[in-house]
């Protein structure tokens, strides 16, 4: 797929994380954006998209400033005090394709939960996901795939977890909700914090990161629409969408191990993770990328640098949010890698001229 040269020019650009999101969410920011003034930095790209839109083309693939100007727009264009909600109450498996059909079809909720893990990709997000075992529950940690602004962030975290509850309750005929639910925003609007309450149950404030847990008796429950044929087929075809478009536009196998280094969580980027991900051996991609003339080591650094880079120049989050999204033990270790990638400090690349665009913002 080619990519748009305006995206190529934008601090961040895609280098970091290209995204697409799911269609009924691509509609329905379109539709909550409403009408635009022609000074509106998007003016001409909600004309294009609305047009595309109509005509049923694949959503576009985005970069960071694309994802968070589009998202405030649609945030300033609503009167709903949490739009998120509103959005993913109403969704349903069948609204993510290929991937919420496989989900839909598995046996159990874990089962529809590891396929929902795997290929999030697929689904359209720009959150990444990564569930842990703790006890008797099972958290699930939502983290920011690209530098997103903080309202932004607030409104996919609250369209993810209500279509997360209204899904559950959807495919296993039970009133499931998690047991407890843990976001970063220090305070809410009075109003925001009801409606989070009624649509979340127990919600702490002000936390380290966002998470929500819910027990892990959950997972052996059927799903009503469970299909073992219907499920083998829909995995075979997320597997051909998740490798095979990046093989038809002659991307080598480099390129999927940097992809899927993109949608791991910081603690999982070890080439054991990559492997286990690509369902190959740790030795098997080594060989591979030595035939292609580089490394695992290189690759993962490559993507580091992209997305430091667009922290960096996208988002005002400190030094030390950054090291810590990125995996680095502090922000002195972040320093250090970004001086040896670029040349430059980070205060050197945040003081770098933003886009016309973006000063419009």
């Amino acid at each position: 797929m080619g990519k748009d040269p305006r995206l190529q020019r934008e601090p961040g650009g895609t280098a970091g994380r290209p995204l697409r999101f799911a269609p009924v969410l691509w509609r329905a920011l379109l539709q909550a954006a409403g009408d635009v003034p022609d000074t509106h930095p998007l003016a001409g790209d909600l004309a294009r998209w609305r047009s595309d839109a109509d005509a049923l083309k694949t959503v576009p693939l985005l970069g960071a400033f694309h994802v968070n100007t589009l998202i405030r727009t649609a945030l300033h264009g609503s009167r709903s005090s949490a739009l998120g909600i509103d959005i993913g109450r109403t969704q349903t498996l069948s609204s993510f394709g290929p991937a919420g059909f496989a989900m839909m079809t598995s046996a159990t909720l874990g089962e529809a939960f590891r396929v929902g893990l795997h290929y999030q990709r697929l689904i359209g997000t720009p959150l990444l996901l990564h569930a842990e075992t703790v006890g008797d529950d099972v958290h699930l940690h939502l983290q920011s795939g690209v530098a997103l602004h903080t309202d932004v962030e607030r409104f996919l975290i609250e369209e993810f977890l209500a279509s997360l509850i209204a899904i559950l309750r959807q495919e296993t005929g039970r009133d499931l909700r998690p047991t407890r639910t843990e976001l970063t925003s220090p305070a809410l609007p009075p109003d925001t914090q009801r409606r989070y309450h009624a649509a979340f149950g127990d919600i702490t404030l002000g936390a380290p990161g966002h998470v929500t847990v819910v027990p892990a008796w959950w997972f052996p429950l059927p799903l009503l629409r469970a299909d073992p044929a219907a499920h083998r087929d829909a995995v075979a075809w997320c597997e051909r969408l998740s490798y095979g478009e990046a093989q038809r536009a002659g991307h080598t196998f480099d390129a999927q191990v940097r992809d899927c280094l993109r949608q791991q969580p910081a603690d999982a980027r070890h080439l054991t993770d990559v492997a286990a991900v690509l369902g190959l051996h740790p030795r098997t991609v080594r060989h591979r990328l030595a035939r292609l003339g580089t490394s695992f080591r290189a690759l993962r650094a490559e993507v580091l640098s992209d997305q430091a880079q667009e922290w960096l120049t996208s988002s005002g989050a400190s030094t030390d949010h950054i090291a810590h999204e990125l995996g680095y033990s502090d922000a002195r270790s972040l320093r250090r890698a970004v001086r040896n990638w670029t040349g430059r400090t980070p205060h050197d690349l945040r003081q770098q001229p933003s886009t016309a665009a973006e000063d419009q913002e």
